[in-house]
């Protein structure tokens, strides 16, 4: 039997997502590093031929090539519990969120100023919309965690990194929190460990 391989950046929020998930839903699988940064291997072979565009992550399962974060994570949910009950996160990952995820790339490794407010405008939603839930365990997808928290999750937790505070948003800070008390629940350097 084939293990599925995670080709993966440890400081990349959109692989530790997947980690997160793999850990979350208890997959085996093994890790093969990438060296993003400072080495630039996502842009070489063999990571070329699996990944035209050098984006990270990579999951192969064996029988087939999945890029990036959001199909890796459908892929990983479908048929279990984790599965959200519909797609809506998708455009908000796939939008606002690489918004976040591209001026937190340009703070860590550029000395470019950077305009945070799209991030910022982002991360509100995000506590907008966690804070109409109507439960005390309000989740973004279901009244259960989904794919679609561990997806968000990552940049929630590392907005600190471009100088947002979690104090301002209490919703978001509440269910960063009941992420990281969740069973097998793995960290990522940057993402402060205590609840």
């Amino acid at each position: 039997m084939n293990i599925p391989v995670l080709h993966d950046f440890p400081l990349d929020p959109r692989c530790y997502s997947v980690r997160l998930a793999l850990a979350l839903l208890g997959v085996d699988h093994r890790v093969q590093p990438v060296d993003v940064f400072p080495g630039g291997a996502h842009l070489e072979s063999p990571y070329r031929e699996l990944t035209p565009t050098g984006e990270l992550p990579v999951f192969e399962t064996g029988t087939t090539t999945l890029v990036g974060s959001v199909d890796v994570l459908v892929h990983l949910a479908d048929g279990t519990a984790w599965a959200a009950p519909s797609d809506d996160w998708i455009d908000f990952a796939t939008g606002p969120l690489e918004q976040f995820y591209s001026c937190r790339e340009q703070s860590l490794y550029t000395t470019d100023p950077v305009d945070v407010t799209a991030a910022r405008a982002a991360v509100q939603s995000l506590d907008d919309l966690l804070a109409s839930r109507t439960t005390n365990e309000a989740w973004v997808a279901a009244d259960r965690p989904t794919v679609a928290d561990i997806a968000l999750f990552p940049a929630a937790a590392l907005s600190r990194d471009i100088g947002i505070d979690h104090d301002r948003y209490p919703a978001l800070r509440s269910w960063i929190r009941r992420i990281k008390q969740l069973p097998d629940f793995v960290e990522m350097p940057g993402i402060p460990v205590f609840p």
